[in-house]
């Protein structure tokens, strides 16, 4: 299964808990291959016993991080306007609001989530 198709099914939250118990080695494996570039069978999610999937945690962690970084501007619609001002103004950041004011954040790492976000859940119509 693609990560971006995982999230769909699963959602944002439950990835996100996924994400956090495999970085605190509470995570069970099926297998795991260090060669197979961090894919691997994941057991012991959403619940589901005996479900497993092949999965890259590590694509599933960028793809989180992308909905989360667009969630901070509002909307994609936002941050996609954002990224067009200042690259006409020839700026390499956009700032994003966090709980004690503003962020800056490199104008490619903001059209990575856009493209990330579009590829979980289309086109950006919102």
């Amino acid at each position: 299964m693609k990560p971006e198709q995982f999230i769909r099914e699963y959602g944002v939250e439950n990835v996100k808990t996924l994400i956090e118990d495999y970085e605190k080695d509470q995570f069970a494996f099926k297998s795991f291959d260090p060669a197979a570039d961090c894919c691997f069978d994941a057991g012991l999610c959403m619940g589901q016993e005996k479900a497993w999937w092949d999965i890259c945690i590590y694509d599933l962690k960028r793809l989180v991080e992308s909905v989360e970084l667009i969630s901070l501007f509002g909307s994609i619609k936002i941050a996609k306007d954002k990224v067009k001002m200042a690259d006409f103004n020839g700026f390499l950041l956009v700032s994003v609001p966090i709980e004690n004011g503003l962020a800056d954040v490199y104008i490619h790492k903001v059209e990575q989530a856009i493209r990330d976000h579009e590829s979980i859940y289309g086109g950006g119509d919102e």
